[in-house]
């Protein structure tokens, strides 16, 4: 259909009020191609729009989870490698956890800052069974705690030195 059969089917009595000719172009707006009148614009049904999904539950689950998720964050970083020390402390016994807290306790803050502290407490869990003559190999802690072991061997040259001076 060309444009002028579309403004016929659209509108079949659209015709120009000055020349009264049928023959009406619509161009963004209608325009006889006789006289060059310009009618009006082009009239456009209107878009609905549809109303929004609801949101899945399980985005809602896991927008809940994140929440929870921030609110661990927001726990000291103590607290955080006594929550890791305490679930190593079940595979490897409550002595080790122990000494490993006491050596946390006596380490600078500084010292560990830019390690995560799944790290520092799998570090510190080397260290204190390496010091209470129990051999526990890093890939057993790293296992325990998903840290790598070349991270666990990296930290422990770093926090050794420190715990000796201490």
């Amino acid at each position: 259909m060309t444009r002028r059969g579309v403004a016929r089917a659209a509108f079949p009595s659209l015709r120009c009020p000055y020349c009264h000719s049928a023959n009406v172009a619509a161009d963004g707006e209608y325009v006889c191609r006789d006289c060059g009148t310009v009618i009006g614009p082009v009239f456009m049904p209107p878009v609905l729009k549809e109303a929004p999904r609801p949101t899945p539950r399980y985005r809602l689950i896991m927008a809940a989870l994140e929440r929870e998720g921030r609110r661990s964050v927001r726990r000291r970083y103590s607290e955080i490698v006594e929550m890791y020390l305490n679930k190593v402390s079940k595979a490897l016994g409550a002595e080790v956890a122990v000494t490993a807290l006491e050596m946390f306790r006596r380490l600078d803050k500084r010292v560990y800052q830019s390690r995560s502290p799944r790290v520092v407490a799998a570090t510190l869990t080397y260290l204190a069974a390496e010091r209470l003559g129990i051999y526990v190999h890093k890939q057993t802690i790293a296992e325990i705690l998903k840290v790598s072991k070349f991270t666990i061997k990296d930290t422990a040259w770093r926090l050794r030195r420190h715990l000796q001076e201490a």
